[in-house]
């Protein structure tokens, strides 16, 4: 049997690579490789290190960072979906220049399965673009769709145009075997998979470079913020046992040279003297490599000793998870924050060697009910600890307890629009902000991340 692998485009008025590899579809590449008799074929759209992934002369190429991060290739597409009339941005698809796409397409053979993957749920546009041209190419071809869209929404893909053969609902290295044994493949003996030291290695060698790879010493999150999905995502928190994770982070070195490590772990530091100090010091005594946590740290977590393992291990890209200094949004994270734990943490990691400037730290906006007061507090509060603002736009996620509060007061539609959970249409339509708001708080982000937050003089006006 031959399959297909998929990383569909993106559609959205913003993206930007931050590590975003298909972690989840690279685990279902190495299973059917492992224990299936498929020839598996891959055709990854958001790979920035493949040939071709840009133009001749595309101002992206220059924006690339020495540590894996940069930007896509984009197109403004045409037209935008009637709700997004009113956002004042260009609706861009991102990834490899289409012609690129089917010329690829043209060079892969018959497939009899073709697997592809998602992940926000309003880059359905996307999902659906990559599909119909599939479908074009590939016609008697079995289209099975996993990751987090169906997980969150399968319900409502046929509404906007995405139609396939089969989804997977939450994790599918088990689900893919079975469908793969019913559509005639030969399937070996493997493990129940009853956590993900039971995988083989993820399929990296897939990917257009090893230099920077995706990295999880964990599944899910025991918290449960009413604005994330994680716990709708992962049933339970699943921890890697230590070794486990060391001996992938030492095969990877070894094998290809990885010098840099995305970790996406909603949890990292929970549990940390069982799991994370394990790992990291087996790092400290034997690698010099770089680690990069582009989802939010639990601030609660950085005590002084942490700090230094962080600064000794080479953790370059650091992004605290803060939110907010408002009494309610961090009610809403569980309380697993307060503004005394944040200054402690900066403080802790200056203490270990970071420059405060080099410290990332994620605040909210558009969240619902939230002022402009409130979202210049914080700015303030950030800038006068002399960190980096990382804005984090709010999106109304299917499946949490905010996105249900929104449909029930009439903010979303009900039955739900996939569009609506796009975060830029959310902050300027749904979020109560006026556009003068949203102008002014873009303009203060785009000051503190070029420097300009000294004293938090900007940010008083």
């Amino acid at each position: 049997m031959k399959v297909l692998l998929v990383n569909p485009y993106i559609t959205d008025f913003t993206a930007y690579d931050l590590w975003l590899r298909p972690l989840g579809l690279l685990y279902i590449a190495s299973v059917l490789r492992e224990y299936t008799d498929c020839e598996l074929y891959w055709l990854d759209l958001l790979d920035r290190f493949q040939e071709n992934a840009f133009l001749p002369g595309d101002p992206s190429l220059k924006n690339s960072h020495p540590d894996g991060r940069g930007k896509y290739h984009r197109e403004i597409l045409d037209e935008k979906p009637d709700v997004y009339k009113t956002v004042p941005r260009h609706y861009c698809r991102y990834g490899i220049p289409f012609h690129i796409f089917e010329e690829k397409l043209d060079k892969i053979p018959h497939v009899d399965m073709i697997l592809i993957t998602s992940l926000m749920t309003y880059w359905v546009d996307g999902l659906r673009i990559t599909i119909d041209s599939l479908r074009g190419r590939f016609p008697g071809a079995k289209i099975i769709l996993g990751g987090v869209l169906p997980s969150l929404a399968s319900a409502h893909l046929t509404r906007h145009g995405v139609r396939v053969d089969h989804v997977i609902e939450g994790y599918g290295e088990t689900k893919i075997l079975e469908l793969a044994e019913a559509l005639g493949a030969k399937v070996y003996s493997h493990p129940e998979f009853r956590g993900i030291d039971d995988l083989p290695y993820p399929a990296v060698e897939f990917l257009g470079s090893q230099k920077y790879l995706p990295l999880l010493t964990s599944r899910g999150c025991p918290f449960h913020c009413t604005y994330c999905a994680s716990g709708v995502l992962n049933k339970q928190w699943q921890e890697r046992s230590p070794e486990k994770v060391w001996e992938e982070i030492h095969y990877m070195h070894d094998r290809f040279g990885t010098g840099h490590f995305a970790i996406f772990d909603d949890a990292l530091l929970l549990n940390k003297r069982k799991r994370f100090y394990k790992i990291f010091q087996k790092v400290k005594e034997n690698l010099r490599v770089q680690f990069h946590t582009p989802n939010g740290l639990h601030v609660g977590e950085m005590d002084r000793e942490t700090a230094e393992l962080f600064f000794a291990c080479g953790f370059k890209t650091l992004r605290l998870s803060f939110e907010s200094t408002g009494a309610e949004i961090l009610a809403k994270s569980s309380n697993k924050v307060t503004v005394k734990q944040m200054t402690q943490a900066v403080e802790n990691l200056e203490a270990a060697g970071y420059r405060r400037k080099d410290i990332g730290v994620y605040l909210l906006f558009g969240y619902p009910g939230q002022k402009i007061r409130d979202v210049e507090e914080s700015f303030r509060f950030a800038a006068d600890l002399g960190v980096a603002i990382n804005l984090s736009y709010y999106s109304p996620v299917p499946g949490t307890v905010d996105f249900e509060m929104l449909q029930k007061s009439g903010a979303l539609s009900t039955p739900m629009d996939l569009y609506e959970t796009n975060k830029i249409y959310f902050v300027y339509n749904k979020s109560g902000f006026t556009r003068q708001e949203i102008a002014v708080i873009k303009e203060k982000s785009t000051g503190v991340s070029q420097g300009e937050k000294k004293e938090g003089k900007r940010l008083r006006g």
